[in-house]
């Protein structure tokens, strides 16, 4: 069941959106399946202008769910934690759901952002 779409948080700061649970892929395709019995989904906080540009800039954080702590590339849906890229992106359909959520608030930014 695909969960609504929404912005969280809108702040002169960041962006919070949600766009349900985190569904990661790994580089052949097939799907990293995490089980569990949490009610809502991830959120991802997208900064209007944060002073680290890596690992795009801008990128993505995840500050609640099942993928806390994991940062977006907002170009190639690479995941990473810190500086260190895993082997993981996040699932195609759920990654351009987010980008059309957040694309009206960086108007001049071109997203999926140029890697």
């Amino acid at each position: 069941m695909r969960m609504a779409d929404e912005i969280v948080n809108d702040t002169d700061e960041y962006l919070d959106v949600c766009v349900g649970d985190c569904l990661l892929e790994y580089p052949d395709g097939t799907c990293l399946l995490q089980e569990d019995y949490r009610v809502g989904g991830e959120v991802w906080r997208v900064h209007k202008s944060d002073v680290d540009p890596l690992p795009s800039n801008p990128h993505a954080h995840c500050i609640s769910g099942k993928c806390k702590g994991y940062t977006l590339h907002l170009g190639t849906r690479g995941l990473f934690i810190g500086r260190r890229e895993l082997d993981l992106k996040l699932q195609e359909d759920q990654f351009h759901r987010l980008i059309e959520l957040i694309q009206p608030k960086f108007p001049d930014i071109t997203l999926p952002v140029c890697t």
